[in-house]
């Protein structure tokens, strides 16, 4: 039998003490023009061996040629599919071997070109980058598989509720006229339509260096960058096309689309309006607001009720999309067929409680900190950094927007929430759809 050994006391050590909050401390860009009018910011970031680069052309699906919807997407799938030096295949194989990678994304405003790589292949890479975004080559067999694969997305959308949701209301709210009515995607019959010359022309119109940004975050020696750039991008010339926008559109009484979907065991449930855009005044008190409101799942007013409390959805958020125009504001959630009713009834009475009552000093608090607090950690990456500079650069917002956040934050008062609640919340002015069994 083992001996007995005498008990000891466990130490009690102290609770360590919480540590202040992250201090925001937004990067100095520095800013030059290439020759060929192109512009570029640079944005020192030495922490990993990392750089990140986003072109951002204005050439989103606003650019679209009538009946042709779908040709700026188009395009931007187009680009790493093979250029007049290399095919698809040697591309990737290019990237591989530099660690790197490349992604397009287009949107109705914009197109960005993004590549993220290595600092000791820096050269390199910006050699890739330019023989990608200026000479695409089009080629006929790569053409019709990404045509294949888009018709087939486009297609395949209906068959999900959440998407024939999210498409019934950006309709309803734009119209048949306005391109953000329609996905960056394009329409089916748009697709079908557009050849390889409206490709080659809307690429020869829109991509081009003056109207252009190129951003530059991470490890890098500068003066190495912008020899490289002259020597890659230098004798590229031209000017972006300007898209031509419609009339923005203007806000519509409420109504409510239901759109029957007898096997589905859930609802989805959307609540929608017009926002403003992205250099709005009202953009800071709306974005608190939101918060207030639906901005987190679980904290904000309808995730507390409807998913928190009543248990009836998984999530439940609010928000707006930043845009030239007015970019939208959407409630998006999905319930079980039973409480589709009382789900609706929930979120307006959310909607006319914000629109109402005053905010709760404390509650305003909280969402003032979430914002604020949350800030620093949006420039930790090259990614994130050249994601906040590419948004002043592609909205024209002041150079020192970030710097001036948390105090543009902290000034908004509870009068303010009510002022633009009522303004972009009132169920007044929100469509509503539902797409369901019921």
């Amino acid at each position: 039998m083992m001996p007995k050994l005498p008990l000891r006391r466990a130490a009690v050590l102290p609770v360590p003490a919480l540590g202040g909050p992250a201090p925001l401390r937004v990067p100095s860009p520095g800013r030059f023009t290439l020759r060929n009018g192109l512009r570029v910011i640079v944005v020192p970031w030495s922490t990993l061996p990392q750089v990140g680069i986003r072109l951002l052309f204005p050439a989103g699906s606003v650019g679209d040629p009538d009946g042709l919807q779908g040709t700026a997407s188009f395009v931007g799938s187009m680009l790493t599919e093979g250029t007049h030096l290399r095919s698809a295949e040697e591309l990737n194989a290019q990237l591989d071997r530099l660690g790197a990678s490349l992604g397009v994304q287009v949107g109705h405003d914009f197109t960005e070109v993004d590549l993220f790589l290595l600092s000791e292949t820096l050269p390199e890479a910006i050699r890739l980058l330019a023989e990608v975004v200026r000479s695409p080559s089009f080629p006929a067999a790569e053409t019709e598989r990404i045509r294949a694969e888009t018709l087939d997305s486009l297609e395949a959308r209906d068959d999900e509720p959440a998407n024939v949701a999210d498409d019934a209301l950006a309709a309803a709210l734009y119209g048949p006229d306005h391109p953000y009515g329609v996905l960056s995607d394009g329409t089916v019959e748009g697709v079908e339509a557009v050849t390889r010359d409206a490709l080659v022309d809307f690429h020869s119109r829109h991509y081009r260096p003056s109207g252009a940004v190129l951003l530059v975050a991470g490890h890098f020696d500068e003066a190495t960058l912008r020899a490289v750039l002259e020597e890659c991008f230098g004798d590229w010339t031209g000017s972006a096309a300007v898209p031509s926008y419609p009339a923005a559109p203007t806000p519509l009484p409420s109504e409510t689309l239901a759109i029957g979907w007898p096997e589905a065991a859930q609802g989805e449930i959307r609540f929608g309006g017009l926002g403003m855009p992205r250099t709005s005044a009202d953009w800071v008190p709306a974005a608190l607001a939101n918060y207030l409101l639906g901005g987190s799942t679980i904290t904000g007013r309808l995730g507390a009720n409807l998913r928190e409390d009543k248990g009836w959805t998984y999530g439940i958020r609010s928000g707006f999309s930043a845009a030239v125009q007015s970019g939208g504001w959407v409630i998006e959630t999905a319930v079980d067929a039973a409480v589709i009713e009382g789900a609706v009834t929930e979120i307006l009475q959310e909607l006319h409680r914000l629109v109402s009552e005053p905010v709760d000093d404390d509650e305003l608090r909280r969402a003032k900190d979430a914002l604020i607090l949350s800030l620093p950690r949006a420039f930790e990456t090259p990614g994130r950094i050249i994601g906040r500079f590419g948004a002043l650069e592609a909205f024209g917002l002041p150079l020192d927007y970030w710097d001036r956040f948390p105090s543009a934050v902290e000034s908004v008062t509870p009068d303010d929430i009510r002022r633009v609640a009522h303004t972009y919340f009132h169920p007044d002015v929100l469509t509503r759809v539902i797409v369901g069994p019921q």
